[in-house]
């Protein structure tokens, strides 16, 4: 493997600040400059999905439950998530943003990159169409919603540098200044880098990004134990590497149940409104599975899971049949008492391109079925999501919204 160690600026790296916390302060005024917390459900045993900035400096992050956070800050005011708010702002948060420079890719429902071209690959121009960038944001998006923006070689460095300053930073990593400028860093900063990636370094003899920037491609290789750790040597040294598409390895829907969602009887509605959603993502991505699996978490704290083998489909009819009998299973298996449903999940496993292996009956038969499908998610994308559903009408006005992180709906869509 070899790449070229890049001598200029080539990626501007924008990440929006505390985003869904953001977004509430930027619309309710009487939030602004006091902690929060973006919540799934007002419950005090549930986690923040989201804190804002002041909400951090008490120690709350994402992930921590609730009854904690309220011990760490008493007068957190936690706010129900609003999943469709959020991909709106998204939206126009990076329209503004595209006014200036290309959006080139969007990572996150707060993350983007833009590839800088002509002046814009010198340091100072690249900083000043940064500070554009923000001003605009807050001009015509919302004065109260600020950025971090990082820029350098490749868009690894670009987005480490936008984590230097936070919030509201502009941050350059020079060609010249690598990899020194990253030595200050701690492992966790790089990322890549997660727990049991430290940890396997730290056992090493690793516990510095110093001493990692001084290893050898073929030792950073071995310890990664695949081709990333050999990537990375030539990341941390400038080398814009082509980014590679993502395989996806599983594609789902999961929702936390409030009270009036949690008898047997109304999760399975939610049960079947989730797996509708997610066959509908599956042939948006002309992807086919053969593997279901349902999770479901009890009040009492059990988690069970089944997995059901399916016949290569997209199809919604069949994958929610299945999808139901394994419900039906582990509904079986429990005592009546013990029907507290807390959160369901439904994720599609072993995804693949279309087989070329089915009988000619299987091939039609399949072709039928995608047809009805493909054909609800048309109505439902003119008409808006739910208008034509398959086994029950939704109930729309229960349910609770799924929140965007990586996967972020295009304007109109569900």
């Amino acid at each position: 493997m070899s790449f070229c160690i890049e001598k200029k600026l080539n990626w501007l790296y924008i990440d929006v600040n505390s985003y869904f916390a953001t977004i509430e302060q930027q619309l309710n005024p009487d939030l602004r400059h006091r902690p929060v917390a973006v919540v799934p459900l007002l419950s005090d045993s549930t986690c923040a999905i989201a804190a804002s900035h002041e909400a951090k400096l008490k120690g709350i992050n994402t992930g921590t439950k609730i009854y904690q956070a309220k011990k760490l800050c008493p007068d957190l005011i936690c706010i129900k998530a609003r999943h469709k708010l959020y991909v709106e702002y998204h939206h126009k948060i990076f329209r503004e943003i595209d006014l200036y420079l290309h959006v080139d890719h969007i990572f996150s429902i707060d993350e983007g990159a833009c590839k800088l071209t002509g002046k814009y690959c010198n340091e100072r121009d690249a900083i000043s169409i940064g500070r554009i960038i923000k001003k605009a944001i807050r001009d015509n998006v919302g004065e109260y919603i600020s950025c971090s923006i990082g820029i350098a070689p490749n868009r690894y460095l670009a987005k480490i540098a936008s984590n230097i300053k936070k919030p509201d930073g502009l941050s350059v990593i020079t060609p010249s200044e690598l990899p020194d400028k990253l030595y200050s860093l701690n492992l966790k900063s790089l990322p890549g880098i997660g727990a049991k990636t430290r940890d396997r370094l730290i056992q090493n003899g690793i516990s510095s990004v110093e001493q990692l920037c001084h290893l050898d491609r073929s030792r950073l290789k071995a310890l990664w134990g695949n081709i990333w750790g050999e990537k990375v040597w030539y990341l941390i040294r400038g080398a814009d590497l082509p980014l590679e598409e993502t395989k996806k390895a599983t594609i789902g829907h999961s929702q936390v149940l409030g009270p009036d969602l949690q008898s047997a009887e109304e999760a399975r509605s939610v049960l079947i409104n989730l797996t509708l959603k997610a066959a509908s993502r599956l042939r948006s991505k002309a992807l086919y599975t053969t593997s279901i699996l349902l999770s479901i978490d009890l009040k009492s704290g059990k988690s069970i899971k089944e997995s059901t083998k399916v016949e290569l489909s997209d199809d919604s009819s069949l994958i929610l049949k299945y999808a139901l009998k394994s419900w039906d299973k582990i509904i079986k298996n429990l005592k009546l008492e013990q029907i507290k449903i807390r959160k369901l999940a439904i994720s599609f496993h072993n995804l693949q391109k279309e087989s070329n292996q089915l009988t000619f009956r299987d091939y039609n038969e399949q072709r039928k079925r995608q047809r009805i499908s493909r054909v609800i998610d048309y109505i439902n994308k003119k008409l808006g999501k739910d208008s034509v559903s398959i086994g029950i009408a939704p109930k729309t006005n229960k349910t609770q919204d799924i929140i965007a992180f990586c996967h972020i709906p295009k304007t109109g869509d569900s």
